[in-house]
């Protein structure tokens, strides 16, 4: 069985980009209707299905077995043993970045990613030996970085020692495992020696010093892997500190506002924080998220708003719905300043709208009575006929869409954009 102190286990495949972007192709061909429910980790011999699924990223079927079941450990694909695969919270991410060319971004998200499955990798004395739960046996990464000399570096001498022991190890993991770490961007190699690279301190420090906690169990791990941002996460604090400074470094809200779809990177933030943050501290001023970075603020109040009116657009005789055909309205702008109740992040001050319906409510062309009834404009005759404008007329005087919970927006917020955005 495997040992801290050589003969460290792997799987055999390694974590080059070029090995992930052949899965990318397995998983896409794991779609197609002939393929779902397939099993792709089953018996080969004879079996044209398997080899014909092998085929789509031009390899052989054992060697397509290992690649997806390395992508699984490496914590891009979901463990499973049937078409089609999945991605990880995480795979999603860096492929929804790669699909969009922003490659920068997507490298970054593929080093994360490794980083993440080799902190919380463990040996053990299983017949699998080892686990993604890291209570389940020794963590070979803690190890690494806790034997590291003054100057953060280990001969590879040393390290060969560390991973195959004295012995010769048939298939030589210590490759494995330098590529692994080379990969992640953790460490590099120069005169001889591995050396730490400093990447991701926080994120390091807390691995050195980490005690896993019996509570979680191996399911709770899968979780944390799958999503590292989650409550239960022990490295949520500092993960998030490198998905912003990733966003930071690659202009994601810039993109964003030149109408390039990078969201991505800013979503897996908001999401969690939409799930995390009780819908009270949105309400106040509560510190954890008043210290969110604007665009974090603004998408985790957007995606809240659109839930509460189940992605419909509010207007009542509006048909638009769907995640990607409504956006989140503010009703007193949030770049108005603070006066009476906070408005910026409240939850009442929100509506579901389509993108046109969106656009005429913020100049004005309809507004709501305190009663939440719609009232047109009379500048509406300024306005060629289109379907818009006869959506927006036969609304009037009809309350607005309810809401999954039965709240309206306060009238505190209508009444600011009544007089000061609405054309009488």
């Amino acid at each position: 069985m495997a040992s801290i102190n050589g003969d460290w286990f792997h799987s055999r495949s390694s974590s080059n980009l070029d090995e992930l972007l052949t899965v990318r192709t397995l998983v896409l061909k794991s779609q197609k209707l002939e393929y779902i429910g397939f099993g792709w980790s089953g018996g080969r011999h004879g079996n044209q299905k398997m080899y014909q699924f092998a085929a789509a990223g031009g390899i052989q079927p054992s060697t397509m077995q290992t690649k997806i079941r390395a992508m699984i450990r490496y914590g891009f694909i979901k463990d499973g043993n049937t078409c089609p695969l999945i991605w990880t919270r995480m795979g999603s991410l860096w492929n929804d970045l790669y699909t969009i060319r922003n490659l920068s971004a997507a490298k970054q998200i593929y080093e994360l990613t490794l980083s993440i499955s080799l902190a919380i990798y463990a040996f053990n004395d299983t017949h699998a030996q080892f686990s993604t739960n890291p209570a389940n046996g020794d963590m070979p990464l803690k190890f690494l970085f806790n034997n590291l000399d003054n100057n953060n570096t280990i001969s590879l001498q040393a390290f060969e020692v560390l991973v195959d022991g004295h012995t010769a190890r048939v298939g030589n993991n210590t490759s494995y495992w330098k590529g692994d770490l080379l990969n992640s961007g953790l460490f590099q190699v120069t005169n001889g020696n591995l050396f730490y690279t400093g990447k991701y301190t926080a994120f390091v420090n807390e691995i050195k010093n980490f005690v896993p906690s019996p509570l979680l169990t191996d399911a709770d791990w899968e979780t944390i892997r799958e999503n590292p941002l989650i409550e239960i996460s022990p490295f949520k604090n500092s993960i998030r500190e490198i998905f912003e400074s990733i966003t930071q470094e690659q202009n994601i809200e810039e993109q964003i506002t030149d109408g390039i779809f990078t969201a991505p990177l800013v979503d897996i933030i908001s999401e969690q924080e939409e799930v995390a943050i009780p819908e009270v501290d949105i309400l106040s001023n509560d510190l954890r998220y008043a210290n969110s970075t604007r665009r974090v603020r603004d998408a985790t109040w957007s995606i809240r708003i659109k839930k509460k009116y189940r992605y419909i657009c509010a207007v009542p005789n509006c048909d638009v719905i769907g995640h990607i055909f409504v956006e989140a309205a503010h009703i007193k702008p949030d770049n108005v300043a603070d006066e009476g109740t906070p408005h910026r992040a409240h939850i009442l001050n929100g509506l579901c709208l389509c993108r046109h319906c969106h656009i005429a409510f913020d100049k004005g062309y309809f507004s709501m009575t305190d009663d939440h009834r719609i009232i047109t404009s009379s500048k509406f005759s300024d306005i060629a006929d289109q379907n818009l404008k006869t959506v927006i007329l036969s609304s009037a005087n009809i309350t607005i869409k309810s809401r999954v919970d039965n709240r309206l927006p306060l009238p505190e917020f209508i009444q600011y954009h009544r007089a000061n955005k609405f054309r009488k």
